[in-house]
């Protein structure tokens, strides 16, 4: 027997959404936009367009649906037994169908903090990703199975986010990505923050990311993928205040734009090879807090000087991630202000206030926006070209006082939607679960065009063993 090198070219594929399933947590189109039609604009929770709830499953964020079950990551237990768990449970009546439990090995990490990041799913293979507090980061199948699981911590030298910020992890053809602040060794000592890529299947790391410079701040500024120009990206905001493109396939930076002195925790939305993101922290260029920014994606290197298309200086949008649809630009402040804007030049065509305090990002369907307010709220409202009218509102309250916060966006799948909050989770709509014609997934092709030329050799070493003669 003989030992030589091989080496191994890959080739990324594409994945495409199921119509009907909510398999991320900004949704099939990655930016909290839902095609289907005939949702509820009002509903109540004694009844009124409400499907199921139950109080055995709670959660701090948002739940994803694949193929008729709705996966929530949550915390259970209380005092030294509380724990995380990944529940599974039927879409058509809330039943647990599995669970599975993790401890939290991070005793710094409060307990109103666990459960901090969404599942992902991957469609085309029907698994699940969930990234735990305490630094596992593990592949489930529908019935339950650890498929791979990495420690991340452990074998990374993972550092645990200020009070549980996780990454919630993205899919995207063979790969599952994930980032994190790490110190680990070689080439990986001095502490950044990094993005990895696993084969999806297996859990074999692909490629490393450091994008960015020195980290200022935890985050969890959720990539999306974009395809511009020709090139899939990974964009994502990074902990030291920038926001920067990856070519998807082997994690090089593409472009970088310094935007301000703090990390970055709201997620993108891509429109027209424009990048939308906004922070609520000091600008770079400014004393001003706060920036809402159209970046053009199509340029390379540093373009924060040569790129920008246009900005709105203080607003402090966070947390909640902004929305675009049919030219405009939703996003709301820290303190509860939505504002509406023109997503070509920026101008603010109206303002409505939700609320005393906005972390969730809202979802706009048929219509009509859903979205929470931290102080136990759940709106409904409804979108015109000169405003927006209020259809409906549910306050929640607890019978033993304890405080409501709701911080996660709800999912919308096959004409119901799903909430999840601190008391319980709730299925809202039609009785009867309906495919939507008109919902209509993002996704690409999973074959290159005939004409396509490659743009990457990406070249990974591998231990092949040959016996003699073969």
């Amino acid at each position: 027997m003989i030992r030589i090198s091989a080496l191994v070219c890959i080739l990324t594929a594409l994945s495409t959404a199921h119509a009907g399933d909510w398999t991320s947590w900004r949704g099939p189109q990655q930016n909290g936009v839902s095609l289907e039609t005939g949702l509820p604009a009002s509903w109540s929770q004694n009844g009124e367009n409400l499907v199921w709830k139950t109080t055995d499953v709670t959660g701090r964020n948002t739940p994803i649906v694949m193929d008729g079950r709705v996966y929530i990551f949550t915390r259970d237990g209380k005092g030294q037994t509380e724990r995380e768990r990944l529940v599974c449970m039927d879409a058509d009546d809330g039943r647990i169908l599995w669970q599975h439990h993790v401890n939290v090995f991070h005793s710094t990490i409060p307990a109103t903090r666990l459960g901090w990041s969404s599942p992902a799913a991957d469609p085309e293979k029907g698994l699940i990703y969930v990234h735990f507090t305490g630094g596992i980061f593990a592949c489930f199948d529908r019935d339950g199975n650890v498929i791979w699981s990495h420690s991340l911590t452990e074998e990374y030298g993972r550092i645990s986010g200020y009070g549980g910020r996780l990454m919630t992890p993205v899919v995207d053809g063979d790969l599952v990505i994930v980032s994190f602040l790490n110190s680990s060794w070689g080439p990986h000592g001095r502490g950044s923050h990094r993005f990895v890529a696993f084969n999806k299947l297996n859990g074999e790391v692909v490629w490393w990311a450091q994008p960015g410079g020195k980290p200022l701040d935890t985050t969890y500024s959720v990539p999306i993928v974009a395809t511009i120009n020709g090139t899939r990206m990974l964009i994502a905001g990074v902990a030291d205040g920038s926001v920067v493109a990856l070519k998807i396939g082997t994690g090089e930076k593409i472009w970088q734009f310094r935007l301000t002195k703090r990390g970055i925790n709201v997620s993108p939305v891509v429109h027209n090879n424009r990048v939308y993101i906004a922070h609520s922290e000091e600008n770079l260029d400014s004393t001003v807090m706060g920036r809402v920014v159209c970046i053009d994606a199509t340029g390379s290197g540093d373009v924060t000087g040569t790129h920008e298309v246009w900005r709105v200086d203080g607003l402090k949008v966070g947390y909640a991630s902004p929305v675009l649809h049919e030219g405009r630009l939703y996003v709301i402040e820290n303190k509860g202000l939505m504002h509406c804007l023109d997503a070509d030049t920026g101008k603010e065509h109206w303002k409505f206030k939700i609320g005393r305090a906005a972390k969730g990002s809202p979802v706009i369907a048929d219509g009509k926006m859903y979205l929470t307010e931290v102080n136990a709220r759940f709106l409904i409202l409804e979108l015109n070209d000169d405003g927006c009218k209020l259809l409906d509102e549910e306050k929640f309250s607890d019978p033993d006082f304890a405080a409501i916060d709701m911080f996660g966006s709800p999912a919308i799948s096959n004409g119901r939607i799903y909430l999840a909050a601190m008391h319980g989770v709730y299925c809202i709509g039609a009785k009867e679960p309906a495919l939507s014609a008109t919902l209509t997934p993002l996704g690409k092709p999973r074959n290159a065009p005939a004409d396509a030329k490659p743009a990457t050799l990406a070249v990974y070493p591998a231990e092949v063993l040959l016996a003699a003669g073969s």
